[in-house]
């Protein structure tokens, strides 16, 4: 990647040089010999970084690195030094210089510094634009759905991204938290910050502290020092997706963050502030837990400032053509298919049903409706496995030609695959849920020919 280099030196032969040698590696080089004309010409030249000499008759590499940084605090600038005068390039570090170069500047040293900051450039360039990305999926008029059920959403979503306080998600698994989650960031000032995910529920308690808090060194033998979560989303958010499964001493630990703004390392006693948003979801009832003193009631008013409920499918009917098309270009795209319209007897169909899975079941439905589709129509019979009762469909009502045996199965197979879907298909959860051990459940997925699908993060 070609930069562009912003060169001050008094002496004419030093500029020289480092042009001549920059030309080489094809970068657009912009000599001065005076510093108050390279200020002038700064805004016009934009660059990549610069190079200055520490002494100069009119005004200090120092003094020129600081004017520069009031212009663009993040600039990288370069310090030219005789080689006697390395302590002087070493304050110049500590003051905000990049790194330094002595006299007489050899091409090793300088291409590899200039390398390293173009590299640099490119992957800050390639981030601004993710970010950009990402800023336009998330955008409101992105989120599919018209239904009155999702507008009360946005009523309360927009009032909470002109705030900074925190916002607590409830709603079924699969309803579209973490998507809501994001649009609250990317939609917000807080959208240059990080936007930092941590699943509660996917950590092992021993281990949720040390992700949320981070560890200091020489903790233990062999466990490195690393930042934690709260300390990765300074500045920006950090979503805390099934908040109701933390412990008591966890909780208390969340909720001294959000009350002091500022976290303490595992092993360390000393505390630094955070700049952060926090949005908490969950999927269980949080009144209840607070009422049955298993979440703590403080954290719970705490998280609680904006409170979005997000509905479940069965309450967007209405939403659920716009959410199969939009799944199936999606999945038709990742395939490498023609486009596939959905006929009206799949859609009606589709509208019918019940989706315990809610979202993330209609979602996986339609991916596999393009793979079985013939043509390029979606009909009823790639929406519904003939002969298998749905597990978001009732039961058939008695005389439609089943035995007791074939029914039995039937209900039993709706119970097992609802309970797989609440708990993102860990089969461990489901048989703690059902009250059975994880081998009986691993047996009857077998014995009903259920498709296992591998367990999600839970992902909302």
């Amino acid at each position: 990647m070609s930069v562009k280099v912003l060169t001050v030196d008094d002496d004419i032969n030093v500029l020289k040089s480092i042009e001549e040698l920059l030309n080489l590696k094809k970068h657009r080089v912009f000599p001065h010999i005076s510093p108050q004309d390279a200020l002038a010409n700064f805004d016009d030249i934009q660059p990549d970084l610069a190079v200055v000499d520490y002494y100069m008759p009119m005004m200090t590499g120092m003094d020129l690195m600081r004017r520069f940084h009031e212009k663009r605090p993040d600039m990288p600038v370069v310090i030219l030094t005789a080689s006697r005068e390395v302590n002087d390039a070493i304050e110049a570090i500590k003051a905000g210089a990049y790194h330094y170069l002595t006299k007489p500047v050899q091409a090793d040293e300088l291409f590899s510094l200039v390398d390293k900051i173009s590299e640099q450039a490119q992957l800050k360039e390639e981030n601004e634009r993710l970010k950009e990305e990402l800023g336009q999926k998330y955008k409101f008029d992105s989120i599919i759905g018209r239904s009155g059920a999702l507008q009360d959403v946005f009523t309360i979503l927009n009032k909470a991204i002109r705030t900074k306080s925190t916002i607590l998600i409830t709603g079924e698994s699969g309803t579209g938290k973490e998507l809501i989650a994001r649009a609250a960031h990317y939609n917000s000032t807080r959208s240059v910050g990080p936007f930092i995910k941590v699943n509660c529920a996917a950590i092992p308690e021993t281990m949720l502290e040390a992700e949320l808090f981070g560890i200091e060194k020489n903790i233990a033998t062999g466990v490195a020092q690393r930042p934690g979560k709260f300390e990765l989303a300074d500045g920006g958010s950090i979503f805390m997706d099934e908040v109701g499964e933390m412990s008591p001493a966890t909780q208390a630990k969340v909720l001294r963050v959000l009350q002091e703004r500022e976290v303490e390392r595992i092993g360390s006693s000393k505390s630094k502030k955070v700049d952060i948003r926090v949005i908490a979801a969950t999927n269980i009832d949080i009144m209840a837990a607070v009422a049955d003193k298993k979440f703590r009631s403080d954290l719970f008013y705490r998280l609680n400032v904006f409170h979005i409920h997000m509905p479940p499918l069965s309450k967007r009917a209405e939403d659920i053509p716009m959410l199969a098309v939009h799944f199936s270009a999606k999945y038709c795209e990742e395939n490498g298919l023609p486009l596939k319209k959905i006929d009206s007897q799949a859609v009606e169909h589709l509208q019918r049903r019940r989706w315990p899975g809610n979202i993330r079941e209609l979602e996986n439905t339609i991916e596999r409706a393009v793979g079985v589709a013939e043509g390029e129509t979606i009909r009823l019979e790639d929406v519904r496995e003939e002969g298998v009762v749905q597990a978001s469909e009732e039961p058939e009502e008695q005389g439609d030609g089943q035995n007791l045996d074939e029914r039995v199965a039937a209900f039993e197979r709706k119970i097992l695959l609802a309970s797989l879907e609440r708990n993102h298909w860990r089969q461990n959860k489901a048989a703690k849920e059902m009250e059975i051990t994880e081998r009986s459940i691993w047996y009857k997925i077998k014995k009903l020919g259920i498709a296992a699908k591998k367990p999600d993060d839970g992902e909302e």
